[in-house]
């Protein structure tokens, strides 16, 4: 899918990511998403549903949250799921693969699986449950080690950022994250973070909806006017919400 054409304005936060071509830079390190495991992962059941939402209360959306979790169930898929993070890891040197709680800890133990390398768990900055006095980060060490973070999604880079903070107080070293499914390409700003360290997914947003349309997840029309909303940020007040106001998934 070529984003570019749809995501014209320039306040997509990927505008400039996707189209850097420095030498060195760190985009080069980017896993390029699979279209066969793209095609996968949208006809997960659950994974992609119709329907305005609203994150967190606050934002509102053109289509549930991926139910990214859901990719999870199966776990022959998990396995194919963790080989592009296992290869990311590998070209970046990684000595331990550690997950994001708590939604890259399923990937993440896959790929270290995979990679026949150290696991590890980083908390949740904040986490309600926790002990005050608990280890940030449990499993195998990583004090003076290379480490690739795993969550599942990465969008702004706010939670990596604050995910990459407690490593680093921890002493790791971190070489880059990988994300099930990399939403920068709809983000409206990244985090220094996000913009600089080198990142690598299964497959991007964008694609995600694209592969769910073709395989009939999502109806044509949906896909259109929900990317739409989301490239070109529909205020509330506007009247094509009502276009996606029950929606049914396409037969």
């Amino acid at each position: 899918m070529n984003t570019t054409e749809i995501a014209a304005p320039r306040s997509l936060a990927n505008a400039h990511r996707v189209k850097v071509a420095v030498p060195g830079d760190v985009a080069r390190l980017t896993v390029v998403p699979r279209l066969d495991l793209t095609a996968k992962l949208a006809v997960v059941p659950g994974l992609v549903r119709p329907g305005v939402s609203h994150w967190d209360m606050k934002t509102r959306l053109p289509l549930h949250p991926l139910s990214v979790e859901n990719a999870y169930a199966d776990p022959r898929l998990l396995r194919e799921l963790a080989a592009p993070g296992a290869d990311f890891a590998q070209r970046l040197g990684a000595e331990v693969v550690v997950g994001a709680e708590t939604g890259g800890i399923p990937l993440a133990t896959a790929i270290a699986l995979s990679g026949d390398l150290p696991f590890a768990f980083v908390r949740k900055p904040g986490y309600v449950g926790h002990e005050d006095h608990e280890p940030r980060v449990r499993g195998a060490g990583v004090a003076g080690r290379r480490v690739v973070l795993v969550d599942d999604a990465i969008s702004s880079g706010t939670s990596l950022e604050a995910f990459a903070d407690e490593l680093r107080d921890e002493g790791a070293i971190l070489v880059g994250a990988f994300a099930l499914v990399d939403m920068r390409d709809v983000a409206t700003s990244v985090t220094a973070t996000a913009r600089n360290l080198p990142i690598g997914s299964v497959a991007t947003y964008l694609d995600v909806l694209e592969a769910a349309t073709d395989a009939g997840v999502l109806d044509p029309s949906v896909h259109r006017l929900a990317v739409d909303a989301l490239v070109n940020r529909w205020t509330d007040d506007d009247p094509r919400w009502s276009l996606l106001d029950h929606q049914p998934a396409a037969a």
